[in-house]
């Protein structure tokens, strides 16, 4: 039997809906548009950062844009697992964290820019990230930065903020910059012709330089607009020590995990496999330009490892974006020419029936929930290895994300196979 014959192509067609949820699920999501463009450069998750505000009861929703920066969602998995290691912090509170290990040496204490995002940056990989700086504050500290106001080494930090609760991770990243270009529009105007104000833009582009814990906020509350917090932090040491023949443990995880990753690498760049046709073209292309890898020797090669990972759950999350949006958007445009009257353009989904609504809804909550059975997020697990102060526990922890997603992937194509000895 040919590829083309109309039975197996419903069999592939249809193979996600047989399988089981966790299994069958492609997630999607990508770390922007630089990313998806083949670019070194990484975009922030449109950060957007607003008014911090004390820890508050709120319901266990999912973001109808997969985001999973959610704090009732690392609480699940810290009711299932004793040594969870993120904890989160009210901005006006001195803490100290549970992981982290305090000293009483002063030089190791910084006194840095903050900058919260709903977004997670790994140190060490030599990467650079860019940051979309819109809000007043953040344009306000580029430029201090760069008008050398917080000293030479242009550094700042950036820390993982709950959208449900605005509380923060107690572990962050330290960032340093690098260079940063003006983007303002000014000039636009709106369709009757007013001249609309003019938007400040500044991108930055950093590297994120060390792991740092939260000794506190000084500035947590009532903020000017332009006003941004500053945190007083301490620099984790690192050195990078081997891996390689470190332990017997150490060992075997680290050549299981080169095992896997090439497994689900050689998986995702055949074209021929469901996990690639799956994915949106943009993703396909990002998804093919995985990195080889043979050997985990030291902690630079790990966390240029983890950032590799990172990528590729980025990628795959915005793909399923693309996919949901797509959906959403057709059956909002179907219903809303239904209606009587005009069409408008864009359609808002406040104009659409109630019923209609609940069912978007609905879809988007069920949709985010299979995609957090995926286990690729790039969002709390990578949070959670950021806060380890143990580097086994480390590699432990990317050794279980790798290998889960290399059996997710193995499942599916083994199922696929099976229906295909079938037709024949």
């Amino acid at each position: 039997m040919t590829p083309s014959h109309p039975k197996r192509l419903l069999v592939i067609a249809t193979i996600a809906s047989l399988i089981p949820r966790g299994v069958a699920f492609t997630s999607c999501r990508h770390y922007n548009a630089a990313s998806a463009a083949g670019s070194a450069n990484k975009l922030s998750m449109f950060a957007i950062d607003t008014s911090l505000s004390s820890h508050r009861d709120h319901q266990r929703q999912f973001t109808s844009d997969l985001d999973t920066s959610l704090e009732w969602l690392a609480k699940e998995r810290q009711d299932n697992d004793d040594n969870y290691p993120i904890d989160w912090m009210d901005t006006h509170i001195t803490i100290a964290s549970s992981q982290s290990t305090p000293t009483d040496n002063k030089e190791e204490t910084l006194r840095v820019p903050l900058y919260p995002l709903t977004a997670v940056y790994t140190p060490h990989s030599g990467e650079n990230h860019t940051l979309v700086n819109t809000e007043p504050r953040n344009v306000q500290m580029a430029s201090d930065l760069v008008a050398g106001k917080w000293g030479d080494r242009s550094l700042f930090c950036v820390t993982l903020r709950a959208r449900d609760t605005n509380r923060l991770a107690s572990v962050g990243t330290l960032m340093r910059l690098i260079d940063t270009e003006d983007r303002s529009i000014s000039g636009a105007r709106t369709w009757p012709g007013d001249i609309l104000p003019t938007l400040n833009r500044v991108v930055v582009t950093c590297q994120a330089v060390g792991i740092v814990d939260f000794v506190n906020v000084e500035n947590g509350y009532n903020l000017a607009e332009s006003e941004y917090r500053i945190a007083n932090v301490r620099l984790r040491s690192f050195t990078n020590e081997a891996t390689k023949g470190k332990t017997e443990e150490m060992d075997s995880i680290t050549n299981q995990i080169v095992t896997d990753y090439q497994k689900v690498r050689s998986t995702y760049i055949n074209s021929q496999s469901l996990a690639s046709n799956e994915l949106p073209k943009f993703a396909r292309k990002a998804v093919h330009e995985l990195p080889d890898l043979t050997t985990l020797n030291d902690e630079l090669d790990y966390w240029k490892l983890v950032d590799t990972w990172q990528v590729l759950c980025n990628t795959i999350r915005q793909a399923k974006q693309t996919q949901l949006q797509g959906v959403i958007n057709e059956i909002s445009v179907q219903v809303a020419m239904e209606a009587k009257g005009p069409l408008e353009l864009p359609v808002k989904r406040r104009n659409l029936p109630e019923n209609v609504q609940k069912q978007l809804e609905e879809m988007e909550q069920s949709a985010a929930a299979d995609y957090v059975e995926l286990g690729m997020e790039p969002i709390l697990d990578f949070q959670e290895i950021l806060s380890m102060n143990e580097s086994l526990d480390r590699v432990r922890k990317l050794a279980a994300m790798i290998k889960r997603e290399r059996a997710r992937l193995e499942a599916k194509e083994s199922l696929i196979r099976a229906f295909l000895t079938e037709l024949e």
